[in-house]
C-alpha cells in the first residue's frame, strides 16, 4: 500500500472514511467487529489459510443454522454446549461430515439452498448414522 496517499491529505482520508462508516453498512460492521478483542483474536487464530477460513466459515454456518432452527421450532434459545456437541458429533462422522461441509459450501455459492433441510433429508436417507 502506498502510504503516500493517506499522508499527502490526511483529512481527506479521515472525513471519506467518516462518510463510509455512517453510510456504508459493510463497513461499518466490518470495522466494529474487527476492533472487537475478542473477535480479533479469534481471527487471527482460526483465519490463516484458505483451509481454515473455509473449515471455520463452516462451522459458524452450522452453528448459526441450528441457533435458528431450534428457535423457530421451539421459540426457545439453543444451549451453546448443545450446539456444540451437536456439530462436533456431525463432524466427526465421516459420512456426514462430507455432505456436511459440501451442503454448507454449496449453500454459500446459493443462498436458496435450505441446510437445516438438507441435512435432515441426507439423514433420514442414512437412518444408521443419526446423531444421538
Amino acid at each position: 500500500m502506498d502510504i503516500s496517499i493517506i499522508n499527502s491529505d490526511t483529512n481527506e482520508a479521515i472525513n471519506k472514511g467518516s462518510e463510509l462508516l455512517e453510510k456504508n453498512d459493510f463497513f461499518k460492521e466490518l470495522s466494529e467487529i474487527m476492533e472487537d478483542e475478542k473477535f480479533n483474536r479469534f481471527f487471527n487464530k482460526w483465519f490463516t489459510t484458505l483451509s481454515e477460513i473455509k473449515i471455520t466459515v463452516i462451522y459458524m454456518k452450522l452453528y448459526n443454522e441450528f441457533k435458528k432452527r431450534w428457535k423457530s421450532l421451539t421459540d426457545k434459545e439453543l444451549d451453546k454446549k448443545v450446539n456444540t456437541f451437536i456439530i462436533w458429533k456431525m463432524m466427526r462422522d465421516s459420512s456426514i461430515n462430507k455432505f456436511t461441509i459440501s451442503t454448507v459450501l454449496s449453500s454459500l455459492e446459493n443462498k436458496n439452498i435450505d441446510i437445516f433441510s438438507e441435512l435432515q433429508q441426507f439423514m433420514q436417507l442414512h437412518e444408521s448414522k443419526t446423531i444421538k
